[in-house]
């Protein structure tokens, strides 16, 4: 699953809304909620463990992010 989205300027700094908590994040950072955002297409596997859609759930229950 992918999932773009649109990236923002902040102080001349790429920014995106993280896919899981939508707190905005340097592109291509961890997000507070533990998400490392990898890019304006947040794509499954790379640095994270669990997958998107994994880790949209777990924030949703409030479980940690891994």
């Amino acid at each position: 699953m992918k999932t773009t989205t649109e990236i923002i300027l902040i102080n001349g700094e790429e920014c995106i809304h993280c896919p899981v908590c939508e707190r905005i994040v340097p592109l291509f950072d961890v997000c507070e909620c533990n998400w490392e955002n990898t890019g304006e297409t947040n794509i499954d596997g790379g640095p994270n463990k669990m997958t998107l859609a994994e880790a949209k759930e777990a924030y949703a229950k409030g479980l940690k992010i891994k």
